[in-house]
């Protein structure tokens, strides 16, 4: 097979040498291309997350900090989990009116549903009924009056799956971070 930069200046050469690719006035142009073609190419790309990059580091702080995004990815996975769950036993009916979603009512069923089932983890609400209310008013009119848009499943009816991981996120997020 060869040498795979070998082929690859022998093919710009074969370019050029065609007239299809740069002019000759144009060679120190090439050569600059030329040059930063072969240094993306021979990179050697790496990526790894924010966490994984923590626990490499591993000294007390790092370690802290990677082992805390590791218990929010796996809570954010339980949310997805939750999600699915309510989806599946939704009644559609309470919380859609002409294929659209009342978001301020799923706001309040999708946190009572939420907080009910991660109370064996320690979570509980933070917040006063009233201002939940508040947050479910914002959440609606967020998505329904302003962006106008929610997420939605291939036949167009509401997402419950993929509302529910974010009323959850708007309720950390948004929420408990306006109340502090």
């Amino acid at each position: 097979m060869g040498n795979p930069m070998a082929h690859f200046f022998m093919f710009m050469d074969e370019l050029y040498v065609a007239g299809a690719w740069m002019h000759k006035s144009n060679v120190l142009q090439r050569k600059i291309i030329i040059l930063l073609s072969s240094i993306f190419i021979c990179s050697n790309v790496s990526a790894e997350s924010l966490r994984e990059f923590h626990q490499r580091q591993c000294k007390q702080e790092s370690c802290e900090r990677a082992a805390d995004m590791l218990e929010g990815e796996q809570h954010a996975e339980r949310i997805v989990m939750l999600g699915d769950r309510f989806a599946a036993a939704l009644d559609r009916l309470t919380v859609e009116e002409d294929n659209k979603p009342m978001l301020g009512d799923a706001y309040l069923l999708v946190l009572d549903d939420y907080f009910k089932r991660e109370a064996n983890n320690g979570i509980k609400k933070g917040m006063t009924d009233y201002m939940l209310a508040l947050c479910a008013d914002h959440y609606h009119d967020y998505w329904r009056n302003r962006k106008m848009w929610w997420p939605s499943d291939d036949a167009g009816r509401p997402d419950w799956s993929t509302i529910y991981y974010y009323i959850v996120d708007h309720y950390y997020g948004y929420c408990l971070r306006q109340s502090l």
